[in-house]
């Protein structure tokens, strides 16, 4: 048994490196690849948001007979569930650039619009 002890000299200590080792690399390639997917999601929930905010400033327009002095109070006023990243950048009589703000990460939208909705992935609408 002493024998034994003494002719394992550091094979331990070799284990628990090789293991540490390999869960760095494993952890090395797995985060940027959360990241990545979360970054993705956070995007998709914000332009989601806006798409969802669409109908809410129409609604304001049909009441005010146009989009001038329209922030987003007054959309929470339409509508509670509007997400509370929203902010309107600016408004015009016949025009709006909203924005959302999710995980870090801002969209806008401007409106109206006819088809698809074209993103920006600034605050801007450019």
């Amino acid at each position: 048994m002493i024998r034994r002890l003494q002719s394992s000299s550091g094979q331990g200590v070799l284990e628990v490196v090789l293991v540490v080792a390999a869960f760095s690399a494993l952890v090395a390639v797995a985060t940027p690849v959360y990241l990545g997917m979360q970054g993705r999601k956070a995007d998709k929930d914000a332009q989601a948001h806006l798409v969802a905010t669409v109908p809410i400033a129409q609604a304001y327009r049909e009441d005010h007979r146009s989009y001038a002095g329209m922030d987003s109070l007054d959309l929470y006023d339409i509508d509670p569930r509007v997400s509370p990243g929203l902010a309107v950048a600016w408004v015009k009589r016949s025009g709006y650039c909203l924005t959302d703000t999710v995980h870090g990460r801002t969209w806008s939208l401007r409106g109206p619009f006819r088809g698809d909705p074209k993103f920006h992935a600034n605050g801007l609408c450019e």
